[in-house]
Protein backbone atom coordinates (compact mmCIF):
# COMPACT_ATOMS: atom_id res chain seq x y z
CA UNK A 1 0.00 0.00 0.00
CA UNK A 2 1.53 3.60 -0.76
CA UNK A 3 2.04 5.94 1.74
CA UNK A 4 -0.83 6.87 4.16
CA UNK A 5 -0.82 10.98 5.40
CA UNK A 6 -1.63 11.65 8.64
CA UNK A 7 -2.60 15.08 8.67
CA UNK A 8 -4.96 17.93 10.64
CA UNK A 9 -8.54 17.87 9.31
CA UNK A 10 -10.06 20.35 6.97
CA UNK A 11 -13.60 21.49 6.49
CA UNK A 12 -13.19 19.89 2.97
CA UNK A 13 -12.53 16.85 4.88
CA UNK A 14 -16.08 16.59 6.19
CA UNK A 15 -18.49 14.57 3.45
CA UNK A 16 -15.83 11.89 3.41
CA UNK A 17 -15.33 11.76 7.04
CA UNK A 18 -19.27 11.72 7.41
CA UNK A 19 -19.36 8.53 5.34
CA UNK A 20 -17.21 6.95 7.40
CA UNK A 21 -18.91 7.32 10.63
CA UNK A 22 -22.39 6.62 8.88
CA UNK A 23 -20.64 3.31 7.90
CA UNK A 24 -19.42 2.80 11.57
CA UNK A 25 -21.50 3.79 14.11
CA UNK A 26 -25.14 2.99 14.90
CA UNK A 27 -25.81 6.66 15.81
CA UNK A 28 -22.88 8.61 13.93
CA UNK A 29 -22.41 12.19 14.67
CA UNK A 30 -23.58 14.68 12.26
CA UNK A 31 -21.75 17.14 10.11
CA UNK A 32 -22.39 19.95 12.76
CA UNK A 33 -21.07 17.55 15.69
CA UNK A 34 -17.63 17.53 13.58
CA UNK A 35 -17.20 20.78 12.55
CA UNK A 36 -17.90 22.08 16.26
CA UNK A 37 -15.25 19.85 17.61
CA UNK A 38 -13.03 20.94 14.44
CA UNK A 39 -13.04 24.38 16.06
CA UNK A 40 -13.20 23.84 19.71
CA UNK A 41 -10.18 24.97 21.43
CA UNK A 42 -7.76 22.24 22.64
CA UNK A 43 -9.36 19.49 20.45
CA UNK A 44 -7.65 17.23 17.78
CA UNK A 45 -8.97 16.09 14.78
CA UNK A 46 -7.00 14.14 12.47
CA UNK A 47 -7.74 12.25 9.21
CA UNK A 48 -5.73 9.54 7.46
CA UNK A 49 -5.91 10.20 4.22
CA UNK A 50 -4.81 7.25 1.06
CA UNK A 51 -4.09 9.36 -2.37
CA UNK A 52 -7.22 11.91 -2.61
CA UNK A 53 -9.38 9.74 -0.20
CA UNK A 54 -9.71 9.80 3.72
CA UNK A 55 -10.13 6.76 5.16
CA UNK A 56 -9.99 6.80 8.98
CA UNK A 57 -10.23 9.67 11.61
CA UNK A 58 -9.91 10.34 15.36
CA UNK A 59 -10.91 12.76 17.07
CA UNK A 60 -9.89 13.95 21.09
CA UNK A 61 -10.82 16.36 23.08
CA UNK A 62 -8.42 17.83 25.78
CA UNK A 63 -9.12 18.70 29.30
CA UNK A 64 -6.65 20.12 31.48
CA UNK A 65 -4.63 17.44 31.74
CA UNK A 66 -7.02 15.12 30.37
CA UNK A 67 -7.56 13.75 27.12
CA UNK A 68 -10.66 12.02 26.05
CA UNK A 69 -10.74 9.61 22.75
CA UNK A 70 -14.30 11.07 21.03
CA UNK A 71 -14.80 8.94 18.14
CA UNK A 72 -12.26 6.93 15.81
CA UNK A 73 -13.17 5.22 12.49
CA UNK A 74 -11.57 4.01 9.86
CA UNK A 75 -13.35 3.21 5.60
CA UNK A 76 -14.84 -0.44 5.89
CA UNK A 77 -12.56 -1.29 2.37
CA UNK A 78 -9.65 -0.24 4.78
CA UNK A 79 -9.90 -1.98 8.02
CA UNK A 80 -6.96 -4.27 9.48
CA UNK A 81 -4.51 -2.95 7.56
CA UNK A 82 -3.15 -0.58 10.08
CA UNK A 83 -4.91 2.64 9.80
CA UNK A 84 -6.48 3.11 13.53
CA UNK A 85 -2.92 2.31 14.36
CA UNK A 86 -1.12 4.45 12.35
CA UNK A 87 -3.95 7.40 13.96
CA UNK A 88 -3.86 6.63 17.61
CA UNK A 89 0.70 6.65 17.56
CA UNK A 90 -0.15 9.98 16.30
CA UNK A 91 -2.28 11.73 18.80
CA UNK A 92 -0.36 9.54 21.41
CA UNK A 93 2.65 11.02 20.21
CA UNK A 94 1.24 14.56 20.08
CA UNK A 95 0.02 14.54 23.40
CA UNK A 96 2.80 13.29 25.28
CA UNK A 97 4.52 16.53 23.61
CA UNK A 98 1.72 18.43 25.99
CA UNK A 99 1.12 18.37 29.94
CA UNK A 100 -1.54 15.79 29.12
CA UNK A 101 -1.22 13.07 31.54
CA UNK A 102 -3.73 10.21 31.04
CA UNK A 103 -6.03 9.52 27.82
CA UNK A 104 -9.15 8.05 28.15
CA UNK A 105 -11.99 6.14 25.72
CA UNK A 106 -15.02 4.38 25.39
CA UNK A 107 -15.46 0.83 24.04
CA UNK A 108 -18.65 -1.12 23.12
CA UNK A 109 -18.08 -4.23 25.74
CA UNK A 110 -18.36 -6.59 22.23
CA UNK A 111 -15.97 -4.79 20.21
CA UNK A 112 -13.32 -6.66 21.14
CA UNK A 113 -10.75 -5.85 17.60
CA UNK A 114 -10.95 -2.05 18.94
CA UNK A 115 -10.37 -3.36 22.69
CA UNK A 116 -7.32 -5.51 21.77
CA UNK A 117 -5.72 -2.39 19.74
CA UNK A 118 -6.45 -0.11 22.48
CA UNK A 119 -4.48 -2.29 24.96
CA UNK A 120 -1.33 -2.75 22.65
CA UNK A 121 -1.23 0.82 23.12
CA UNK A 122 -1.02 0.33 26.80
CA UNK A 123 -4.75 1.06 27.30
CA UNK A 124 -6.18 -0.63 30.54
CA UNK A 125 -9.65 -0.67 31.62
CA UNK A 126 -10.57 0.87 34.48
CA UNK A 127 -14.51 0.88 34.53
CA UNK A 128 -17.52 -0.10 32.81
CA UNK A 129 -20.50 2.52 32.06
CA UNK A 130 -23.43 0.32 32.17
CA UNK A 131 -25.96 0.85 29.15
CA UNK A 132 -23.77 3.87 27.94
CA UNK A 133 -24.35 3.27 24.05
CA UNK A 134 -28.20 2.64 23.15
CA UNK A 135 -29.12 0.92 19.90
CA UNK A 136 -28.31 -1.50 20.27
CA UNK A 137 -27.98 -1.67 24.41
CA UNK A 138 -24.56 -2.28 25.78
CA UNK A 139 -22.09 -1.37 27.90
CA UNK A 140 -19.05 0.62 27.78
CA UNK A 141 -15.76 -0.47 28.73
CA UNK A 142 -13.99 2.47 30.24
CA UNK A 143 -10.30 2.44 29.28
CA UNK A 144 -7.67 5.03 30.82
CA UNK A 145 -3.29 5.13 29.51
CA UNK A 146 -1.33 7.14 31.44
CA UNK A 147 1.24 9.02 29.32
Amino acid sequence: MDEIIIRDFNESDITQVVNITEESFTIPWSVKSFLEESIRYKSLFKVAQFEKEIIGYIVVRVILDEAEILSLAVKSSFRKRGIASALLRDIIFNLKKTFVKTCYLEVRKSNIGAINLYKRFGFKECGIRKNYYIVPQEDAILMKLDL
